[in-house]
């Protein structure tokens, strides 16, 4: 791997937050690694392909899609620095149903998934590494899948400038409306009739930004 040395020690710190390693296992995990970019709009998992990689989102933004009965819809959005894979086609090497897209230009340290998965099952603190993300990403998938359900689309909304504010501006209109799963029509009505409260005015400003960026007249 070309030295990047910065994002190595980022990647080192994100590892040691979640769940520490040894220095034994760290070296091996640096002599798998590789760096790349990739611009906006380029796809780092298409459709029906095998996930080939576990990737340490460095610099950018990703568009997460599930493609389920041939219907789309965006369910996440991934902002760096954060790790990025399809577990579910990563372990069992199956075709994936998700997209994975890059809205912005990205950059991210990969490491590729059969040298990864030897690693994990000759080291057991890397294991644990592993275990431990899943579960954390799991985690916050369902709380998110529980927000969607119980919030009304006003406060789906809301929920989502607080959560994404990186994302507001670099997003598609569509790409918003599908993650918080309304029509883009609802979604401007929406936008056109909200409420602010006096503790939203940071919220408040960036809904704006995005009319603005849209070329919307609210």
């Amino acid at each position: 791997m070309t030295n990047h040395s910065e994002f190595v020690n980022e990647f080192y710190t994100f590892i040691k937050s979640t769940s520490p390693i040894s220095d034994t296992s760290w070296q091996a995990m640096c002599g798998i690694m590789n760096y790349r970019t990739v611009p906006k709009g380029e796809a780092l998992l298409a459709y029906k392909k095998i996930e080939s990689s576990v990737r340490f989102l460095t610099k950018g933004i990703v568009k997460c899609v599930d493609n389920f009965n041939q219907k789309s819809f965006v369910y996440d959005f991934r902002v760096a620095p954060i790790i990025l894979s399809e577990t579910v086609s990563f372990f069992n090497t199956i075709p994936s149903r998700i997209t994975l897209e890059a809205i912005s230009d990205c950059e991210f340290i990969e490491l590729p998934r059969v040298p990864f998965t030897e690693l994990l099952f000759s080291h057991l603190d890397l294991a644990e590494f592993a275990t431990k993300g899943v579960a954390n990403y799991l985690g916050m998938t369902h709380y998110k899948q529980a927000l969607l359900r119980t919030l009304d689309a006003e406060q789906r909304y809301k929920h989502f400038l607080r959560e994404f504010p990186q994302v507001v501006l670099i997003a598609k209109l569509s790409d918003i409306a599908s993650y918080i799963d309304v029509t883009q029509q609802s979604l401007s009505r929406l936008r056109k009739n909200i409420s602010w409260k006096e503790n939203e005015f940071e919220l408040e400003l960036l809904s704006n930004e995005l009319a603005v960026v849209h070329g919307e007249n609210q």
